[in-house]
């Protein structure tokens, strides 16, 4: 059991599996969600988990990543450092973590109308915590060498990036009939991001002098934003039709930092530093969702999701207020670093399935997208990687008749675009795009328990511990005459 996906885009919606059986159906559960991705796909299903404590754990994913050229990932200033090797210039990546997804407790409400039959009026809250977004890249402690004619090459180089959006989400849904549910969520998010690129090359050999290079350019930061969503769910027979609406982020406050450091010698020595702060804001835009679902009588479930993104504004931005130290200088002059990202309008679907083959067993596959929303990649990008998805799941399904549930199964992908990687050949050395592809497989475990479930396992080790203890009772008791039951 190795342990999650490192490359992961800044800027993908789904770089994070949503509860167990969403991640197992395609990321599906706009229509007929009934696990802890429900307040982050469509609150309005809340009413439809039958368990108490819901939750999925990505508890190990491996990832190859190829990218071409890293070492060498833009146009070469060859009247410097003339022409360079790029056969060793590659890199292949295997990279194993393990990582939480969702959390949720889900509480049930009196029903609203007491003398209604059906569905219609009951109400339940949750609260769930949750990783929405991940990326995760290190490639530290590595280099590179060539030789082309009678000139060499040596670089070392290390890269570390990491993004994350954490999301608390008070949820609340009602059956405003048997046919309607609506729901709301609203969303406390902290957004984190750092990134370090490092890189020392020197060149030698020939006509030209030998040259020596450093280069570093590094941020980090920090925000906190409120969201919401609103989903509606309209029951026709066997059919469920979904619609969401995810409002932009309002940021409450956010902080973040940058540096950079170069150096370059050849004879001579000169080096630039850049130290700032300022505001860091990471805005998601709009989103629309919806999906549609078919359940057949014995349990199997089938549902085709939708969802696009508007592009409204900056989506990262880190603007920095610093100065700058140049040598051969003495003055540190006042100056400003400006790192943005805009997002583009981005489409995903997914389609999955739930095959029931007897009341306790069942297969969840299914199929999806997770294009990068990133609109592109250059030296003042605050997103470090622009890389589209498609992904495939499969995996199997435990059910006992109290409720609880065990998901075991696999979410394979393919991904492809580019990423940033340190041109320390360029003057001055800058962060350049670079071709990628990523092959991945994250491993789900998933499973929800209701309070009976979770009272018999309390009980159960009690009567390991102290066989003579009474037994624990979370719910009412059956005797509706005892005043005595908690």
């Amino acid at each position: 059991m190795l342990a999650s996906s490192f490359v992961h885009a800044q800027g993908n919606y789904k770089s994070a599996a949503l509860g167990g059986r969403s991640a197992l159906m395609g990321g599906t559960g706009i229509a007929l969600g009934t696990d802890g991705a429900a307040p982050f796909l469509n609150p309005a299903n809340v009413t439809s988990v039958e368990s108490a404590l819901v939750l999925s754990v990505n508890f190990l994913a491996l990832d190859f990543a190829h990218a071409k050229n890293w070492y060498v990932p833009g146009p070469v200033d060859t009247a410097t450092y003339g022409n360079l090797p790029q056969s060793a210039a590659d890199i292949n990546r295997l990279s194993g973590n393990a990582i939480p997804s969702t959390f949720c407790l889900f509480q049930g409400m009196p029903r609203m109308n007491n003398h209604t039959s059906g569905r219609a009026g009951i109400e339940k809250f949750g609260y769930c915590f949750g990783t929405t977004e991940l990326s995760q890249f290190d490639w530290s402690g590595k280099g590179y060498q060539g030789t082309l004619g009678d000139r060499s090459v040596t670089q070392a180089s290390s890269v570390r990036r990491s993004w994350q959006r954490f999301v608390f989400a008070p949820t609340y849904a009602v059956n405003v009939t048997d046919r309607l549910t609506i729901g709301g969520s609203i969303q406390a998010v902290f957004d984190n991001f750092s990134f370090l690129n490092s890189v020392g090359t020197t060149t030698a050999g020939g006509v030209l002098p030998a040259t020596s290079t450093a280069f570093e350019s590094a941020a980090g930061g920090n925000s906190f934003a409120l969201a919401g969503i609103l989903g509606v769910t309209l029951t026709a027979g066997r059919w469920t039709l979904g619609g969401t609406v995810q409002s932009p982020d309002v940021v409450y406050t956010g902080h973040g930092n940058t540096s950079t450091y170069v150096q370059f010698a050849n004879g001579t020595s000169t080096s630039s530093t850049y130290i700032g702060r300022g505001d860091f804001h990471a805005r998601e835009p709009t989103r629309f969702g919806a999906g549609l679902g078919y359940k057949f009588p014995g349990g199997t479930t089938f549902e085709l999701d939708t969802s696009f993104a508007l592009a409204d504004g900056d989506a990262l931005d880190l603007d920095t207020q610093g100065t700058r130290l140049d040598v051969p200088g003495t003055a540190n002059d006042a100056a400003s670093v400006h790192l943005h990202t805009r997002f583009q309008p981005t489409f995903n679907a997914g389609l999955g399935a739930e095959i029931f083959f007897n009341p306790r067993y069942s297969i969840l596959t299914g199929v999806g997208t997770d294009f990068s929303a990133v609109d592109h990649l250059d030296q003042y990008s605050l997103a470090t990687s622009k890389i589209d998805r498609v992904f495939f799941s499969l995996g199997f399904g435990s059910h006992t008749p109290d409720g609880g549930t065990l998901l075991l199964g696999v979410q394979g992908y393919y991904g492809w675009g580019s990423a940033l990687s340190p041109n320390a050949y360029a003057t001055p050395p800058v962060l350049a795009p670079t071709s990628i592809e990523t092959y991945g497989v994250l491993f789900v475990i998933g499973g929800t328990a209701n309070v009976k479930a979770i009272e018999q396992a309390v009980n159960a080790m009690k009567s390991v511990v102290a066989p003579s203890a009474p037994p624990i009772h979370l719910g009412p008791k059956e005797d509706k005459g005892d005043t005595n039951a908690p």
